[in-house]
């Protein structure tokens, strides 16, 4: 049987790494500055280009 620490220590591996996902993900809007229509365009794309860029690998 398995020891059971293992299995608790790859579900924080797994935590850790769809938390820093989440960050990254979530950068342009956690900045101070107010979105203005063409930056929200902008960060939408940065988003969506991440995302396809994620997914290929």
């Amino acid at each position: 049987m398995t020891n059971p620490g293992w299995i608790v220590l790859a579900w924080l591996v797994v935590a850790l790494a769809s938390a820093i996902k989440f960050w990254s993900l979530t950068r342009p809007y956690r900045s101070k500055k107010a979105f203005s229509s063409t930056q929200t365009v902008k960060a939408r794309e940065r988003l969506e280009r991440r995302w396809r860029k994620d997914s290929k690998v």
